[in-house]
């Protein structure tokens, strides 16, 4: 945080009265500091009917514009992905039937050895290192998130991704069955997939770093990778611990040595994982599926690698709560969340994926209202 931000943010932590804006309680809040005033997460909000709702004009006529105007209008101060519901979310909106085909057969992945092959062709890492401008990378970062801060205006705080190993992608481009079946036995070309990968994600966090260091944004960012299910990790954790997270760290080292708060995206059950993530050096998680195990009371307990409360963001269900409960139980969730979470620990309150078009809208009010009405009580401002 700038210090002029951090200063304003501490005199109104001492004197209740005096207000801050949305952009210092977001920062203040991601700083784990005793912030009086509630931070809270759009949602990734998929939603356009009611955004649109909320604005009185078509989301479809300006996408951006309205997304800015619920953003200011609903008092979000916190967008941690520019994520604007697209063409495919409209045809579902419109419940259009979309049929899903397997694009990785249409690709030419149809065994294990079609992905080794595809692996073999990588380039090596002085070539990788060669292309890449840090300097350049870094200044395209910077002007993207300035550009959409400059864009919601000043009440609301735009962070964005980081650079990491890919694990999703692996298995979205040829399909879950080669993927595993090929890290199972060829781990030596998958333990090569990671490393490549990595080796992007990290040159990525070291221009992220600069980023925040020369050009002042704040030094945060957030993402992550589905790797679990409902029932667990897609792949052993054994074999992530031997492939894939060592790369995952290393990728992340930049960002971790440099003073950039790395905030990770959960999902499904990461019970038995969590440990090796909060070993990375992240200082957050985001996401909490309770249907699938991982407890918000027992998320809440963990600590980072300075042992420190970790910042969590959660935690209004959007498999249940939002989309079948009712208004009351949105908001005896939105206090759930806050009144477990605690204040002075970086407590964000954000559903724990997207609002999808099948939630209600007087649900979503209650979230955002309540939110805002019942964590300011709570904590005080």
């Amino acid at each position: 945080m700038e210090e002029g931000a951090r200063l304003c943010v501490e005199r109104g932590i001492r004197e209740k009265h005096v207000s801050v804006d949305g952009r210092e309680i977001a920062l203040g809040t991601l700083h784990r500091q005793d912030v009086p005033y509630p931070c809270i997460n759009y949602g990734w909000m998929t939603n356009t009917a009611y955004m649109s709702y909320v604005v009185g004009r078509d989301y479809w006529s300006d996408r951006e514009g309205v997304f800015a105007e619920w953003v200011r209008r609903c008092g979000i101060n916190l967008v941690p992905q520019w994520y604007l519901p697209s063409e495919e979310q409209r045809r579902l909106e419109q419940l259009e039937i979309m049929h899903d085909v397997n694009e990785h057969e249409q690709a030419g992945f149809h065994t294990p050895e079609d992905v080794v092959r595809v692996i073999e062709q990588l380039p090596d890492d002085e070539s990788v290192e060669r292309d890449f401008d840090i300097e350049a990378a870094a200044e395209r970062y910077a002007s993207d998130i300035k550009s959409h801060m400059e864009l919601l205006g000043p009440d609301c705080l735009v962070i964005s991704y980081f650079g990491q190993a890919d694990f999703m992608g692996g298995y979205t481009r040829w399909g879950y069955e080669n993927y595993l079946v090929a890290a199972a036995l060829y781990p030596d070309a998958m333990r090569r997939y990671y490393h490549h990968s990595a080796l992007h994600g990290r040159l990525q966090n070291q221009a992220i770093a600069l980023a925040c260091e020369k050009y002042g944004i704040a030094p945060f960012a957030y993402t992550g990778q589905d790797i679990c299910t409902a029932k667990g990790p897609i792949m052993s954790p054994q074999m992530l611990r031997e492939l894939y997270f060592p790369e995952l760290k290393w990728c992340l080292e930049p960002l971790v040595e440099g003073g950039v708060g790395v905030i990770w995206h959960c999902d499904g059950d990461i019970r038995p994982i969590v440990d090796d993530i909060m070993a990375l050096g992240v200082i957050g998680l985001q996401g909490f599926e309770e249907e699938h195990g991982p407890r918000w009371e027992d998320m809440v307990r963990l600590r980072d690698n300075r042992g420190e409360p970790i910042t969590v963001w959660g935690c209004v269900s959007v498999v249940s709560t939002l989309p079948h409960g009712s208004a009351a139980e949105v908001r005896a969730a939105v206090e759930r969340s806050f009144q477990v979470a605690g204040a002075g620990r970086g407590h964000v309150l954000s559903s724990t994926s997207s609002i999808m078009p099948e939630v209600p809208f007087e649900n979503i009010d209650a979230l955002f209202d309540h939110g805002r009405s019942f964590g300011t009580e709570f904590l005080g401002g």
